[in-house]
């Protein structure tokens, strides 16, 4: 199937090149020859970013049937309509098998979709993962903490999945994730008992932002934290849209173990 004119106008004027790493020279010759570089490089260097395009099963065939689209770094296909089918195609194409960040928020994706991407032959080089305001649970969170593929995340957005308690111990039980650094669980369901069982996880060890915001937790949830151990790295810590008092704030803040501990957001 050959990509329609439309679409492929639609992808070229939504790739981007992204920032020029510290390491490469700032100095550009010219905007055109750098895109030239940049599309014959080793190493993927473009941005695409298609959220709320409506985009459909067939488009998706065709983007990743597309030859530029292995010159993409970062895919963004947040708000669209393949849903979980659609997933199972990403998960597959080995057009991606150098992506390094990928968006997938709001798309009405469930466990099954997780399951895709956590059982990818090609996703291996995957660091930034966006999985927000999808209905994912425990079972997806099984599959990603147990996933060879998926080892090296960086960042795990998961805002907005009914996780639940029990999908916080499953995800704190994540034995490969030495690489994570920023985790998002806001608004998502996991209470004071889904907190403790990530606080007593070594799945806090490297992380240096931690967003738990909305998940109805009180001034026992500052108890929690302040003896968290692992989170002797954590720099951000955010706890809006929760009910914690003035004295819970303190606590956290002279906590022993959050020694690093730098932002700590909250509602007053």
């Amino acid at each position: 199937m050959t990509m329609s004119a439309l679409f492929e106008s639609l992808v070229i004027n939504s790739m981007s090149l992204m920032p020029v790493d510290e390491e490469e020279s700032p100095l550009l010759v010219n905007e055109r020859e750098t895109l030239s570089q940049a599309e014959a490089s080793e190493e993927p260097k473009f941005k695409l970013q298609l959220n709320d395009k409506e985009v459909i099963m067939d488009e998706l065939e065709d983007l990743l049937a597309y030859p530029r689209i292995r010159t993409i770094r970062d895919l963004q296909l947040t708000d669209n309509e393949f849903g979980n089918a659609g997933v199972a195609l990403i998960a597959s194409a080995e057009s991606l098998s150098r992506l390094v960040t990928l968006s997938l928020g709001s798309n009405k994706l469930t466990d099954q979709a997780v399951c895709h991407l956590a059982g990818s032959a090609t996703l291996k080089g995957l660091r930034n993962l966006y999985l927000q305001r999808n209905a994912i649970g425990p079972e997806g969170m099984k599959a990603l903490g147990e996933s060879d593929t998926l080892q090296n995340l960086e960042i795990l957005y998961l805002k907005g999945n009914p996780l639940g308690p029990e999908g916080a111990r499953i995800l704190s039980g994540a034995v490969h994730w030495k690489q994570l650094r920023e985790l998002y669980l806001q608004n998502t369901r996991m209470g004071p008992d889904g907190l403790r069982s990530l606080c007593e996880s070594e799945i806090l060890l490297n992380v240096t932002t931690l967003s738990l915001a909305g998940n109805r937790l009180d001034d026992k949830a500052a108890d929690i934290l302040a003896n968290c151990k692992p989170a002797g790295r954590m720099i951000t810590l955010d706890l809006y849209g929760n009910t914690l008092s003035e004295g819970a704030q303190s606590k956290i803040k002279n906590s022993p173990h959050l020694k690093s501990l730098k932002a700590l957001q909250m509602d007053w």
